[in-house]
Parts: C-alpha cells; sequence; structure tokens
C-alpha cells in the first residue's frame, strides 16, 4: 500500500529499522547537500532543520559535500548529492517535480532533479527534493500548516525523531497546482489606504502567505509559455480589435445589429471572437509559429480563452456550430441567465479542435488551452469528440446562484457539466473563482466544496487554478484548510482533513469543530436568502464577491455573531490549564477574526444605510480602521483585500473613505 496519497506512482518497501535523527533531544544526525546545490535544495534543507529544531529543540548540522570523511552518525543527503548517486539514485533522470525517498546504510535520501530560482517561486517547476522534505515532515513529525504565520505551525513535540527504512518514489497528484495569491493592492486613494495593511505589514503578510503556500505544494510540473495570453490573465484576445479589426472585421463578433467588433459606446476590450471564421484558426496558429521561434528549444503552446464576456457572435456560421437547442428550463433555479444571448459550449469546444488541428499538423505534441466560462460553459454535443491535448480549464461562473454553498441542485447540475467535459475526451482542469467569495465573513462550505473536489480528482482533473485567495484565514479557516490540503491528499476523507485542522486546538478542538458547524449550517440554511439578497442589487448586475460588503450586514445580522461567541469563549475556556499556549492563542486567532467580522458588519449596516449621515459613515470607517491597525499583524485576514472589497463597494460615496 502506498504510503503517501499525494503520489501518482509509488513502489513502497518497509521494514522495522529506523534511522535515528535526533535521541532525547540531541542530533543524532547531519544534513548534508550537493557541492553545487541549487536555491531549492538549499531551502528544503533549511526547512527540514528548522522544523526538525521546532519539535526537538535540537539543531542539525548541514554540511555539503564533498565531506572530508564518512560521516561518523547518520545523515540525510537532499538533492543530486554524490553519495545519492553512488546509492543508485540518478536525480538528472527524474522528472521536474518527481521525489526519490529511500534509505540504506543507515542513511536517508531526499532527491529530486532540483533546478535553478527562487524556491519560493511557483512557477519553478525542479521541486522534487523540497516536496520531499515536505512528505518526511508531515508523515515523521506529525507537522501540519494551518495558515501562514508562525502561530500556523503545528508542530508536535518529539525528543525521538526517527525515519522508517524506505524506498520509494512519487511526484504530484496535479501536474499544476495553484492559488492565486490575492497580493494586489489597487484601486487605493491615501483615504482608503488606511483601511488596508501598513506597508510593512503587507510585505511580512505577503512573506508569510508565499512560504505557507509552498509548505502546500503549490507549483507545475512544466513551465509553459502560452502563445496569446498576452493580458496575464487567461483571457486572449483583448488587444485583437486595435491590432487587427480594421483589416479583418470577419475575425469579430457579430452582433444582432449587423456590427462587427466592439458594440458602439462599449468598454475597451468589451467583445468577443468570431470563433467560427477560418482566418482567425489560421491567424492564431501564425502567431503560435511566431512564438515559438522566439523561444527555441521551450515548450510554447496556445491559449485561445475568450475575453472575459459572454460569446455574442451572432453569424450563420458560429449559430451552426452551436447544435440542437437546449432547453433552459432544466437548469437549477438562477442559472437561466447564465447562457445569454446564446448557449455556446458546443461552439467554443469546435473552436478549440479546429485550432488544434491546424497546430499539430506543426507539432504533433502542441496543447490548445481554452476556458469553459460564461455562456460556453455547458458541456458541448455529445457528438463533439477533442484530442486529449486540449485542454479545458473548467470555469463554473454565474452571476448569482450556483455558488458555494449552493443547492443540491446546482450542485450535482454541475457535476453533470464537469461529466460532460471529460466525455469529450479533452484534458480537464479545475479553475473556479469560488474563493474570491464571503468578504470578511465567516462563509464556510467546507463539506460541500471537498465533495465537489474530490468528484473532479476521481473523473479526470489534471490540474487547479483557483481564483483567488481573499485570506480570511480566521473566519474562514476550514475553507482554506481545506483548499491547500485538499491538493496534496485528495483521496483523504474529509472528517480526516477537518479533524487535522480541529486537533490543533488541543483541548478546545471540540468546540472549535461545533463553532465552524455553526457556521457551516448558518451558511448552508441561508444560501438561497443569499442569492435572492444578492440579486435584487444593482438591478441585477451585482457582481457578487466584488460589492460583498454592500451586503453583508444583510448576509450576517448583529444577532447571528453572539451564538459564536459563545462557542468560542467555550473553547478558549477549554484550554485553560493546559500547559501548550499554543492551543489558547490559536483560540483566540479565530476569536479576533470573529471581532474583525463582526466590526465589518456593523461599519456595513450604517455606510449601507442611506439615512445614516455622512458623519456617521465616517465614524463608522473609524471604527473599523482602529480594529484593523490592532489586529493588521496577526494573519488573521488579508486587509488589503478587504480594502479593495470595500472601495468597489462604496466608491461612489463620495469623501467616504477621506480622514
Amino acid at each position: 500500500m502506498c504510503g503517501s496519497l499525494m503520489l501518482g506512482g509509488c513502489a513502497l518497501i518497509m521494514s522495522v529499522s529506523q534511522i535515528v535523527l535526533v535521541d532525547q533531544g540531541t542530533p543524532a544526525a547531519l544534513i548534508v547537500l550537493p557541492e553545487n546545490a541549487e536555491p531549492i535544495a538549499v531551502y528544503a534543507a533549511e526547512e527540514l532543520a528548522y522544523h526538525i529544531e521546532q519539535a526537538s529543540r535540537a539543531r542539525l548540522e548541514i554540511l555539503r559535500e564533498p565531506l572530508n570523511a564518512p560521516p561518523a552518525k547518520p545523515a540525510v543527503f537532499l538533492g543530486a548529492t554524490r553519495a545519492a548517486r553512488d546509492a543508485g539514485i540518478d536525480a538528472t533522470s527524474l522528472a521536474s517535480e518527481e521525489t526519490v525517498l529511500r534509505t540504506g546504510d543507515g542513511q536517508v535520501y531526499v532527491v529530486g532533479n532540483d533546478g535553478p530560482g527562487d524556491p519560493l517561486d511557483a512557477g519553478i517547476t525542479h521541486t522534487g527534493t523540497l516536496w520531499g522534505v515536505y512528505e518526511v515532515l508531515e508523515r515523521y513529525l506529525g507537522v501540519r500548516w494551518l495558515w501562514p504565520g508562525k502561530l500556523g505551525e503545528y508542530i508536535p513535540r518529539a525528543n525521538d525523531i526517527r525515519i522508517p527504512a524506505l524506498d520509494e518514489g512519487f511526484s504530484p497528484r496535479f501536474a499544476f497546482r495553484q492559488q492565486r495569491p490575492g497580493l494586489g493592492r489597487r484601486g487605493f486613494t491615501e483615504g482608503n489606504m488606511r483601511l488596508s495593511f501598513s506597508e510593512e505589514n503587507a510585505k511580512r503578510y505577503a512573506r508569510d502567505q508565499t512560504v505557507f503556500l509552498r509548505r502546500h505544494r503549490m507549483g507545475r510540473s512544466e513551465d509553459t509559455i502560452y502563445a496569446q495570453r498576452r493580458s496575464g490573465s487567461g483571457h486572449s484576445f483583448g488587444d485583437w480589435w486595435e491590432r487587427f479589426g480594421k483589416e479583418h472585421p470577419e475575425w469579430f463578433q457579430l452582433s444582432p445589429d449587423g456590427r462587427r467588433g466592439p458594440a458602439e459606446g462599449a468598454k475597451p476590450r468589451k467583445f468577443t471572437m468570431c470563433v467560427s471564421n477560418p482566418g482567425l484558426h489560421a491567424k492564431t496558429v501564425e502567431l503560435w509559429q511566431e512564438e515559438r521561434s522566439k523561444h527555441p528549444g521551450e515548450t510554447i503552446n496556445i491559449d485561445i480563452s475568450e475575453n472575459d464576456e459572454s460569446a455574442q457572435c451572432v453569424c450563420p456560421e458560429c449559430r451552426a456550430w452551436d447544435g440542437p437547442p437546449v432547453d433552459r428550463s432544466t437548469l437549477p433555479p438562477g442559472l437561466e441567465r447564465s447562457f445569454e444571448p446564446v448557449q455556446a459550449g458546443t461552439r467554443y469546444a469546435r473552436f478549440a479542435k479546429a485550432v488544434h488541428a491546424l497546430a499539430s499538423a506543426v507539432d504533433p505534441n502542441v496543447k490548445v488551452n481554452y476556458y469553459a466560462y460564461l455562456n460556453y460553459f455547458w458541456t458541448p454535443d455529445a457528438s463533439v469528440e477533442l484530442h486529449p491535448n486540449i485542454m479545458i480549464a473548467f470555469v463554473p461562473w454565474f452571476r448569482w446562484a450556483g455558488w458555494f454553498p449552493r443547492t443540491e441542485a446546482e450542485h450535482e447540475w454541475i457535476k453533470q457539466q464537469w461529466l460532460g467535459w471529460q466525455r469529450t475526451g479533452a484534458s480537464i482542469y479545475y479553475r473556479p473563482n469560488w474563493f474570491l467569495d464571503g468578504y470578511t465573513m465567516p462563509l464556510v462550505y467546507m463539506h460541500q466544496f471537498c465533495d465537489a473536489f474530490q468528484f473532479y480528482a476521481r473523473h479526470g482533473m489534471i490540474g487547479t487554478d483557483f481564483d483567488s485567495l481573499q485570506g480570511q484565514w480566521a473566519a474562514q479557516g476550514p475553507n482554506l484548510y481545506l483548499l491547500s490540503r485538499i491538493q496534496v491528499r485528495p483521496e483523504m476523507p474529509i472528517e480526516e482533513m477537518l479533524g487535522e485542522y480541529y486537533a490543533t486546538f488541543g483541548p478546545a478542538a471540540g468546540a472549535v469543530k461545533d463553532y465552524f458547524t455553526y457556521w457551516e449550517d448558518y451558511a448552508t440554511k441561508n444560501s438561497t436568502r443569499a442569492a435572492d439578497a444578492i440579486r435584487t442589487r444593482r438591478d441585477g448586475n451585482f457582481r457578487r464577491y466584488a460589492l460583498y460588503a454592500q451586503v453583508a450586514d444583510e448576509l450576517y445580522p448583529a444577532e447571528v455573531f453572539p451564538p459564536a461567541e459563545t462557542i468560542l469563549a467555550r473553547a478558549l475556556e477549554a484550554t485553560r490549564d493546559d500547559k501548550d499556549s499554543a492551543f489558547a492563542e490559536r483560540v483566540v486567532f479565530l476569536q479576533q477574526g470573529l471581532a474583525h467580522a463582526k466590526q465589518c458588519a456593523a461599519t456595513a449596516a450604517v455606510v449601507n444605510d442611506t439615512s445614516s449621515s455622512m458623519d456617521a459613515k465616517k465614524a463608522a470607517i473609524a471604527e473599523l480602521l482602529k480594529i484593523r491597525r490592532s489586529l493588521e499583524h496577526t494573519n488573521i485576514a488579508n486587509m488589503d483585500r478587504a480594502a479593495i472589497i470595500e472601495t468597489d463597494s462604496w466608491k461612489e460615496i463620495e469623501g467616504l473613505f477621506e480622514p
């Protein structure tokens, strides 16, 4: 039986013999690096030594080859060492994220084919040695990483640390694993900048979160350049009208009024393509070939993800590509408008197939990537067959309904769309926007999220790209722990993953579970009411996650907070006599997150009230600012993201954010 649910494939041999790293709090082993170790291996050594020291108070010495003599004590050889090579482990033969864990002759070998660059850059592909260290720390030291920062490190005390006999190789289950970090600072003026992090704490938080994500193996097995993805956002045609519209208007959407290209008065980049046009296909492949010539020897694929708009083209050729009409009355309530003005899933699948056919005549290994999104999310007609090198980003996006927690009808319907895409033969990865939702509120939906993720994992999911981390680590803790943990252990039962999280609160574990169960039950019971409240805002044009502060007080009124406060008070009381102060500190962390959410909802109640005076609104902002300044060093929340949502929600209230 394989010793890790992360493993893509492994051969494991275990015996009763063990190698001692720490004996009764005393260092009993060394850490040895290659002579010219890559930065990723050096970082792996530091991570191993740090966690062992935190567990046992014993600091293992880090050496480099060549050693003057064979080590007098056991050694953990990290990376492409001579010792590993002599033991028959050829690092250069390993894939980019592949790891070998092996013991022999009293030594431990943790080996990957390490590459150059910043170890914290998730774009680095050669990370096998670092992944091996994290596997060792989780398995044999019981380490868990709950949230960014030192308090989020759960490192059990151990006077003795031993490694069993091993002979195993593994790779990450998914070829790429990404959580977009949500670290940008945009739209701020001097006034609303006050509600975000100070510059110092913004940098500290960014570092802490980056470390956390790497510990959860965010990264990829292949660094790919995508021709056409010029915007950096995954939408590929944003500047095409400026570049080609005058000469080739036929490549662009035909509107019902007979116009090609952007509608009159539309914002820049607010248009879609005429994806049935052969000239568009040929130009796409031509630009890909130009990109290939600029990067000889590198992997260059094609991205044809449509602009961030619903497909609009009504030309006869595109309409003919749509296949039979779909009865929208079969959709779960609330999703009907998600597929207007046309249902274009089949159309875009045929677009990808046409581009791939042209490009694969040049390079049979080329991959074509695009988003199944908006009104082209719906699974294509059953007659459509796609090549595995067509990579579909599964982007369920609905204006109001379908967000977590969702109705059972919504939940099952979305699963059926995944199965429909899988039946085409394409490769599918998960690229949702769910974790943008909830603002600073305790919106938790861990069971339904886990059910969906594990369903996709069982049905061919090749990778993930989550947009984006809002970083509400205290208010939405189980959501975010699962989001990271499940990408390493996708088959682990949810109660086991949640049990890991709750156990780090020691004697307060039961009360902490009750606390998050309270919020999950609240969100589930009120999901339809929440969708209805959101639907009524701004004549139905409400951007749910971006303007959440406009509804925070309605969705989380003042009366829902006292029961949660009572549960956390019980949790804190349970830790009173425990010698490990970290248990109590973690409960306080949750209390701080709850206090912050409560203040955000109270502020929203005043600011959203049209009868409130400007003085009252500014006073509410001042109270929110006060709690932010007192908590910004704690990592309970990404204060920048909270401030961005407040800015977007209330930017029309002139002068609100000024002192």
